[in-house]
């Protein structure tokens, strides 16, 4: 193909080498003079091993060429790809004046582009509401209808700096954000040859992925220093611990406890957050992070209760109160404290629970479930159809392995669903509502190429 690439920053420069390697013709615009001449001698200009190559390579056989007419630029080519900087306001937030500039002048360009159809994809860290307006944007520009003759596509790039030209060739997972299948078409023509996932989602979600990545990337750093602040006052070697931390590639690296639903409970993890925060203010260590998880997870179950009131329900059906499901534990349940809340505003709540037997608590598990709930017995029920009887709301805490569709399920088409394990089956009830999601199956949301 022949591509056009926007901003010869450090994301732009390393994309316009390597895309040449694979074998596109690319031209790099930038309006900073040298950056553009500094590509025409086949020299980088940013710091990267391995980029100097590529451009000498490539600009000395005719793949890579550079410019600073943008406009023009557009005129000829298959896709545009903006690796535009997006720098922070003072607020903290996104400045998108340079993006949107270039996508005026993107689109102005497209305007005497004879391909029927051509594809602006976005490399740069951005909103989804940044990206809304970009599109806005460029379909006044040029004249095009997104879909029939104008594709526009969210790609993020993972790339850090000292390994970007490994990163590119070898992604974990390349990420296309898009709505239409030509345009997911050109998507999938971009990289020949890159063996890794594809995954083709919506421009938002897309978007996002983004600042989850990097957002999270920040939260393990501190939350690595944070333990090792609190392993220091102990004399112990912080090293060691997250080094055998780090084996654990079942729970703790890995995709387990990263899947957005209902908040943290059991015996275990706010007993033991609780411990570490009591610990490090007596030994005067500041962990705002671990303090802000606690802060954070009584701020989700808040949150519920109150989008569970906003609606003044009379009747609660409650699918699933123990803090997981296949357990009877109902030692510092979510549910439990929603349900507390609940009873205290004077609504009516029916529970149905696969695994719990009121009757058979003991110890610690019986002594917080009846001193925060002390009449639950009557609350409990064993037939799910006399919970969801008559309910304004019903809240699907456990999934219920023995329901495989809930299509069969009887629920009145006023019934408000709200969803907090992702429930196949569930999505296209009128009165549905995720948890931290849209209506969209949880089963069934990313499409692999």
């Amino acid at each position: 193909m022949r591509i056009g690439v926007y901003g010869l920053g450090y994301v732009g420069a390393v994309t316009v080498g390597c895309l040449a390697e694979l074998g596109h013709k690319v031209i790099g615009v930038d309006v900073a003079d040298h950056k553009v001449a500094s590509v025409l001698a086949g020299e980088a200009p940013v710091v990267e091993p391995g980029l100097n190559e590529f451009l000498a390579r490539h600009v000395a056989d005719g793949k890579i060429t550079a410019t600073t007419d943008g406009k023009g630029t557009a005129t000829d080519v298959d896709v545009i790809m903006l690796a535009v900087g997006t720098p922070s306001t003072p607020s903290g937030g996104i400045d998108p004046q340079y993006l949107m500039a270039v996508a005026r002048q993107t689109g102005e360009g497209l305007r005497d582009n004879p391909r029927p159809f051509v594809t602006v994809m976005s490399r740069s860290t951005s909103l989804p509401e940044v990206h809304e307006a970009l599109i806005a944007e460029l379909e006044a520009a040029s004249g095009r209808v997104l879909g029939e003759s104008l594709g526009y596509a969210c790609h993020p790039e993972f790339l850090r700096e000292t390994t970007a030209i490994s990163d590119f060739f070898d992604p974990p997972v390349i990420v296309f954000g898009a709505d239409d299948p030509q345009t997911f078409q050109q998507c999938r023509d971009l990289y020949p040859g890159i063996d890794a996932p594809v995954v083709e989602v919506g421009v938002g979600e897309a978007a996002m992925v983004k600042y989850a990545a990097n957002c999270f990337h920040a939260a393990k750093v501190t939350f690595a220093n944070e333990m090792g602040e609190l392993c220091r006052t102990f004399g112990i070697d912080s090293r060691t611990v997250m080094e055998i931390f780090c084996q654990d590639d079942k729970l703790n690296i890995s995709a387990k406890y990263l899947r957005p639903g209902n908040p943290f409970g059991g015996s275990c993890l706010p007993k033991d957050l609780r411990a570490i925060l009591d610990v490090a203010r007596d030994k005067a260590v500041n962990v705002p992070m671990l303090s802000g998880a606690l802060l954070s997870n009584q701020n989700q179950i808040d949150s519920l209760a109150e989008r569970v009131l906003v609606d003044r329900p009379t009747r609660v059906a409650v699918i699933g109160l123990s803090f997981k499901e296949g357990t009877d534990d109902l030692r510092e349940a979510p549910m439990v404290a929603v349900v507390e809340r609940l009873l205290g505003k004077g609504v009516d709540v029916s529970i149905f629970d696969a695994e719990l037997a009121v009757e058979d608590l003991t110890g610690a598990n019986a002594t917080f479930a009846l001193t925060s709930v002390p009449h639950l017995a009557d609350l409990v029920s064993r037939e799910l159809a006399d919970v969801l009887d008559n309910a304004d709301v019903v809240i699907i805490n456990h999934r219920l392995a023995a329901i495989t569709d809930w299509t069969d399920v009887t629920l009145d088409s006023g019934t408000k669903i709200m969803d907090l394990c992702s429930t196949p089956g569930l999505a296209s009830h009128p009165g549905y509502e995720g948890i931290y999601w849209n209506r969209t199956d949880g089963a069934d949301h990313i499409a692999l190429a």
